[in-house]
């Protein structure tokens, strides 16, 4: 019991953590999609068991969100120590399997709900797919010497190398969370009939706070990387504007790509508008610009990691709350706001 217990807390421990910001994308999604009246899980099972298109689209949507998780427990990495001591393999692989099907909560709910025993057949064969995924290892990048010529250009590199490199799972979480973002919002507009500036308005501010979850993980990686590069930036005097510079592009590429996915999967539901690309990338700028002056603010705190995560939801519902007071407008003032609070950081 023992072995079991130190098992499932270094397997399991970082799976649930990571589950949790899947979680959370769910939670808000179904928030805003389910409810008395509006769509019931029976009709989202319904859309997706009779049309092609919305079932694998809804199912590659979990895949992206879940594989990353289902890869902790699958390849129990971090216990990989433990078989070499006297222990159960048995129980660890029925800790396992029963880890793989409770984190898949918000699946489970939706396709039980919707379709009672058929809905659970489809989780059982998702979750074979999702373990299949999940034991596929992709071959290393090879490592190449890099040509920087500009201290920028070397900090901005060096960040987008440590996301590659650290929070791979994260990204690809978050794309899933992304679609899901765009998915929620594009259901929203349609099933309310709205076109123009108040479909891109609705859109956006949906799209801006489904995908906090999506931003937090990338962003703890990309501030570690800004803290492990202090020392090269002192050592070849490179100035803290130009730092400030390579932090700010990488969030801000995360986010735009984000919103990106976003906007592409609420187009297929609802149909191009304009206006939904045009706020959903301000928001998108501002909000990265917000969550700069948080990591640059608090740096050197201990609960660092904590205060990015509020930060990243307090710039998301002011996004939201400028484009419910100034409408188009609002995207405008959310860049603002960011800029100015960016500026305005202690150095």
């Amino acid at each position: 019991m023992r072995w079991i217990g130190v098992w499932t807390r270094a397997v399991v421990g970082p799976a649930w953590r990571r589950a949790v910001a899947a979680w959370i994308g769910c939670a808000i999604v179904a928030a805003v999609i389910f409810g008395p009246t509006a769509m019931l899980p029976a009709d989202l099972t319904g859309l997706a068991l009779h049309d092609p298109g919305a079932g694998l689209v809804l199912g590659a949507t979990w895949l992206l969100v879940f594989v990353p998780i289902a890869r902790v427990l699958v390849r129990a990495e971090p216990a990989a120590y433990l078989r070499s001591l006297p222990g159960d393999p048995r129980s660890a692989r029925l800790v396992t399997a029963t880890a793989l099907i409770g984190l898949q909560l918000p699946w489970l709910v939706l396709w039980t709900w919707g379709e009672g025993p058929l809905g659970v057949a489809i989780v059982l064969a998702n979750t074979l797919v999702i373990v299949t995924l999940a034991s596929v290892r992709l071959p290393s990048y090879r490592t190449r010497l890099p040509a920087w010529r500009q201290s920028g250009e070397a900090l901005r590199a060096i960040h987008l190398r440590a996301l590659r490199r650290r929070a791979g799972d994260a990204l690809v979480r978050g794309a899933g969370l992304a679609v899901l973002a765009g998915g929620a919002a594009g259901l929203l507009v349609r099933n309310n009939q709205l076109s123009g500036q108040n479909a891109g308005v609705l859109g956006a501010s949906v799209i801006a706070i489904v995908l906090v979850p999506a931003q937090v993980g990338t962003a703890l990686v990309t501030l570690g990387a800004y803290r492990e590069t202090a020392w090269i930036a002192a050592a070849f005097g490179i100035a803290p504007h130009t730092r400030t510079a390579a932090l700010v592009t990488t969030i801000a590429i995360v986010h735009l790509s984000a919103a990106t996915i976003a906007v592409l999967a609420a187009t297929a539901i609802s149909g191009a508008n304009l206006w939904l690309p045009l706020l959903a990338f301000g928001v998108a700028l501002g909000t990265s610009l917000g969550e700069a002056r948080t990591m640059l603010a608090h740096a050197a705190s201990p609960s660092v990691a904590a205060r990015v995560v509020v930060g990243a939801i307090v710039s998301a519902a002011l996004a939201v709350v400028c484009l419910a007071v100034l409408d188009a407008a609002g995207a405008i003032a959310i860049i603002a706001i960011g800029a100015f609070s960016l500026l305005r950081t202690p150095s």
